[in-house]
């Protein structure tokens, strides 16, 4: 579309170009109009035709007419085809001929086009759909414009049946109809050099009653039907196939546009009568293919501006006040559609030819060389009148792509396009992918050959082979069934048996360690050993640690203890299974062969509550004991919650600390285990202390309330913070004077901090009572302690807390520094801003970035000096402070005019005021502009301040000068650093403000050079004047500018 509209865009200059006094080529159609009874007596055709050549003539006088003119002849060979040669013959020795368009029929199409090849013209037929007028080797001044062209439906249809892999077609062809019948002997043709097998079925004087025999001969040698035939009499042969059985999703009929005829509607199927839904039903079997182009869209385009352009006209012999109406009512019918395409063609054969005779001639080209223009019309792409592309091939052909449509939307019966194919490329492009691999009808591919083959020989069904089949399956479903309970049963033991022995541990899974206790730390190193080593290691009191699957874990030996694996054992390893609780020690396995047996725990790397609270040097505050005795009531909350229901076995000795101080309760559940330590442990006298005075006679029961007394005695170690040997020491003395008095003992140890703890100790002695009832339960416990912890401001561990202490002061840390950051950012803008004030930018950015500033030579700047006229006088007569003022007002009036030039302020001495243009940046000449203009509103400025308050003075006048020339710039000293200019232009400058008169700007010659170059500025010349310095110099006043 883009060349097309370059290509109009560039025939519109050239016709304007040569529209004037220039004689314009006449070129001479001849429109050869068949129109007798023997070729297309359609009256449709007849009557729209010649209207039609009137607007596609006005259309291309419109398009070319300031370029050429053009003479159209109407032929009309009402004989037939036997007068089209001697016509062109008569037409083109009477009358001057350069193209003929037209005949509307192939024959005529041949006729003309071996005479127009003699004559070396050219001829643009509308038709041209047979095969020897598409070879431009035989015609190589025919041009077809038809669209349909067979060898390319062939070659898509070929594609096809590779892309399925169909080798098996039977060929429906209607003997009939001529163009089916050459259609037929192409694809015959591409079949026999394709290696498909095509089964044909001639049919002549068409009738339903006699398709039954063909069609059951291809049922029996092919799937794969391809129809040549009207689609008329497709619906006949669709309603005998039903009758037939041959819709089954494993039948395809493919129904080429071989006609012209577009398929976008339902009118196919539909007859209105009681086939309809079983027409609907079969052409869910039609594979259609489809020209996509021109539509009839865009022909009724060209008929709507038709009856526009001359609807109306008394005069017009063409167009009836229906014809809107018939153009609808003709749009859906065969012969009708074909015909439009043909007046379609008659209409773009304009365009076509004129648009190579205008690029012939602006070459300079002959327009009576038929064969030159048909070259130049090839290759290309057109825009016809309803803005339609389409393209002319390396053939002279008309070119258009097909498209593959299926009817998927089965309620409204239309088809949508299921791929399209590129003629150019020859490529085919699927637009629903689930095609690609094959023809789907109803959700089955349809193969080549059926599975059960054409008669289905390939498939017993017989009752006696279905039956043994279903009994079969039913067996094989019964096998499958058994096989599969066997198995989950199977799985599921398995599962069970790990579930139950999941502790277990093989003693080549573990690795010890070394292991070396310090004030501040385990220190460790992996080395291999065996459980030889748990004897000496446990009686050193040292921890054994091993790495478990790649964690450091605790091993606690179980030395000189006969543990039997039975179903009690399994009981107890499968409720501690699940537990993950953060104050208890998570059981990771056990070992329990061989001589050597150990438990399997979480590594705590600060040991046990005991050990630590018998550090001298540890420093036990409120609430780090607070957070232990916290810790430990959350363990036996839990576990008197879970199926173990108690403890029995708490001490400080298994409470372990971790590296955030937290504890975590070990040695709980698997009685049968520990219960044993204990006879093994005898000799320790020191565990009696824990035990709850009713347990003393029978040491192996455990209850819960025995647990809340031996949690008070943790709590009486860690709140006290005494040696466990002193608490024993007591304890043994008063056991034997009485054991009634047992918890005096325990209570005589002075609680340190009782003043911060008057609380806990009460509860502590709550939990000490001789009586079990009259202890507390856990659950208040529990309570007690959280609201001790949340009036402590106390959350979580001792770490944790301290972590949200520091998080807090981080915090706060932040929002102060990220202040200071913000005041130090404020201030340093302010600094660079005053330090840009006093110094050009890239000056300034030098300095802050430590750099020198190196001096620099400017070939040609313009300087500004002004000062006050009578500023001595005014000094004697004003005080100081007014003095000050006056300057500040003047001056800051000039610093905010000097803003919108390019300029940049130097300095400010007394009344004297000096800018420079020109750098640090250069711009050319332009610096004597920018001080100029900026010079005369300065002036302007001046004359309209207010007078200082005092009567005997004025308005204040001032004294310019102007010089251009070269300076040397740079800053000097280090302390307040001056950006200065040497040079002398400075002195000239200087010698023109002093030389000069009040309310004047007077410039010297350099500068008036300068500004004359402008042409805008207004110069006055003074004259020769005696400088100081100097000599005699040219100057001038600068008087305005012309804007």
């Amino acid at each position: 579309m883009m060349a097309g509209t370059g290509l109009i865009l560039y025939l519109f200059v050239i016709s304007s170009v040569l529209s004037q006094n220039v004689i314009k080529p006449v070129v001479h159609i001849v429109v050869m109009e068949s129109t007798g009874a023997q070729d297309n007596g359609n009256t449709y055709f007849v009557r729209y035709l010649k209207p039609l050549l009137d607007l596609a003539l006005d259309d291309a006088r419109a398009m070319f007419g300031d370029l050429i003119d053009i003479d159209m002849k109407h032929v009309e060979t009402l004989s037939g085809l036997s007068q089209i040669g001697a016509l062109a013959a008569k037409v083109f020795y009477k009358d001057p001929v350069h193209v003929f368009f037209g005949p509307a029929s192939n024959e005529g199409a041949v006729t003309l086009g071996f005479m127009a090849l003699h004559w070396n013209l050219p001829v643009l037929t509308p038709r041209g759909n047979d095969m020897r007028l598409r070879n431009i080797t035989f015609f190589p001044t025919v041009v077809a414009l038809h669209p349909f062209d067979k060898v390319i439906l062939t070659k898509f249809i070929m594609k096809l049946f590779d892309k399925y892999g169909w080798k098996h077609i039977s060929l429906f062809v209607d003997r009939d109809k001529a163009v089916m019948t050459s259609t037929f002997e192409i694809v015959n043709k591409f079949c026999i050099e394709n290696e498909i097998n095509c089964y044909q079925h001639i049919l002549s004087c068409f009738n339903c009653s006699t398709l039954d025999k063909e069609l059951l001969e291809s049922k029996v040698s092919s799937r794969v039907n391809l129809l040549l035939m009207a689609i008329s009499d497709v619906r006949c042969l669709l309603i005998r196939a039903s009758s037939l059985g041959m819709l089954e999703p494993d039948f395809v009929y493919i129904l080429p546009d071989i006609e012209g005829v577009r398929h976008e509607n339902a009118w196919i199927w539909r007859n209105n009568d009681s086939y309809d839904q079983a027409m609907n039903a079969a052409f869910r079997r039609v594979m259609l293919i489809i020209i996509k182009t021109p539509s009839h869209a865009a022909f009724d385009a060209i008929l709507k501006r038709l009856n526009s352009k001359m609807f109306g006209n008394a005069t017009s012999q063409y167009v009836s006040a229906s014809f809107e109406d018939e153009v609808e009512e003709n749009a859906g019918h065969d012969d009708t559609s074909a015909q439009q395409y043909i007046l379609s063609g008659y209409y773009n054969s304009f365009l076509v030819y004129l648009t190579a005779v205008n690029e012939t001639l602006a070459v300079g080209g002959n327009i009576s060389d038929g064969i030159s223009l048909v070259k130049r019309m090839c290759n290309r792409t057109y825009l016809d009148g309803s803005d339609d592309e389409f393209q002319i091939s390396d053939q002279a052909n008309r070119v258009v792509n097909m498209e593959v449509a299926s009817m998927l939307d089965e309620q409204n019966g239309t088809f949508e396009t299921i791929a399209d194919f590129k003629v150019l490329t020859e490529t085919l492009i699927f637009k629903r992918a689930e095609y690609e691999t094959g023809w789907l009808s109803d959700g089955e591919y349809v193969l080549d050959t059926p599975s059960c083959g054409y008669l289905g020989q390939n498939c017993v069904s017989s009752d006696s082979s279905l039956q043994t089949a279903l009994i079969a399956s039913f067996l094989i479903i019964l096998l499958i069934i058994g096989v599969s309970v066997v198995i989950i049963l199977r799985l599921r033991y398995i599962q069970r048996l790990k579930n139950l022995y999941w502790w277990r541990l093989e003693p080549g899974e573990l690795q010890s360690m070394k292991v070396h206790l310090t004030r501040s730390a385990l220190s460790t190193s992996i080395h291999q050993a065996s459980l030889n080593t748990l004897d000496t290691r446990a009686s050193n009191r040292e921890p054994l640690l091993g790495f478990l699957k790649g964690q450091i874990s605790q091993m606690h030996a179980l030395p000189h203890l006969h543990v039997s694996v039975n179903a009690g054992l399994l009981k107890e390893f499968e409720k501690i299974r699940d537990i993950n609780h953060p104050n208890l020690l998570r059981v990771l396995g056990a070992c329990l062969e061989g001589d050597k047996k150990v438990i399997i725990t979480e590594y705590c790397q600060k040991g046990t509550l005991q050990v630590l609270l018998m550090d001298a040097s540890f420093k036990l505050d409120s609430v780090f004991a607070l957070c232990i005795i916290n810790d430990i009531v959350r363990a036996l909350a839990y576990l008197h919650k879970h199926p173990i229901r108690v403890h029995g076995r708490l001490t400080s000795e298994v409470c372990m600390i971790d590296s955030r101080f937290s504890v975590k309760v070990g040695y709980y559940g698997l009685p049968s285990i520990y219960g044993s330590i204990k006879e093994v442990n005898k000799s320790l006298e020191v565990d009696n202390i824990w035990l709850a005075p009713e347990l003393a006679h029978c040491p192996d029961v455990s209850t819960q309330k025995g647990d809340i007394y031996s949690l008070a005695v943790i709590m009486s170690e860690i709140l006290a913070h005494d040696d466990i040997s002193t608490i024993s020491k007591s304890h043994s003395a008063s056991r034997v004077t009485s054991a009634t008095r047992q918890e005096d003992s325990i209570l005589s140890s002075k609680v340190k901090d009782s003043n911060d703890m008057l609380a806990m100790e009460h509860l502590m002695r709550e939990c000490l009572a001789r009586d079990p009832d009259k202890r507390p339960s856990i659950e208040r416990i529990h309570g007690i302690m959280h609201a001790l912890m949340l009036r402590s401001n106390q959350s979580g561990s001792l770490v944790d807390n301290l972590l949200q202490r520091l998080e807090k002061y981080s915090s706060n840390l932040e929002r102060i520094v990220d202040e200071k950051v913000e005041e130090l950012r404020q201030e340093k803008h302010k600094s660079e801003e005053l330090l840009r004030q006093m110094l050009p930018t890239p000056v300034a950015d030098r300095l802050k970035a430590g750099l020198l500033v190196e001096p620099e030579f400017y070939d040609c700047v313009t300087i500004y000096f002004s000062d006050i006229v009578g500023f001595t006088d005014i000094c004697s007569m004003l005080e100081p402070v007014h003095i000050v003022k006056m300057l500040n007002d003047l001056y800051s009036c000039f610093d905010g005019i000097i803003e919108h030039f390019d300029v940049y302020k130097v300095e400010t001495i007394g009344d004297a005021y000096m800018v420079v243009s020109g750098l640090p940046t250069r711009n050319g000449n332009e610096h004597a502009r920018q001080i100029a203009r900026m010079s005369l509103v300065l002036l302007t400025a001046t004359s309209s301040l207010e007078p200082v308050n005092t009567p005997t003075l004025d308005r204040i006048k001032i004294r310019i000068g102007l010089n251009s020339g070269p300076v040397c710039a740079g800053v000097v000293g280090h302390k307040m650093p001056r950006y200065c200019l040497f040079g002398d232009a400075v002195n000239i400058a200087s010698r023109m403000e002093s030389n000069g008169s009040e309310s004047k700007i007077h410039t010297s010659l350099s500068t008036a050079k300068i500004l004359k170059t402008f042409g805008t500025f207004i110069l006055e010349s003074r004259g020769v004047v005696s400088i100081k310095g100097k000599g005699k110099m040219e100057t001038f006043w600068l008087i305005g500018e012309n804007v």
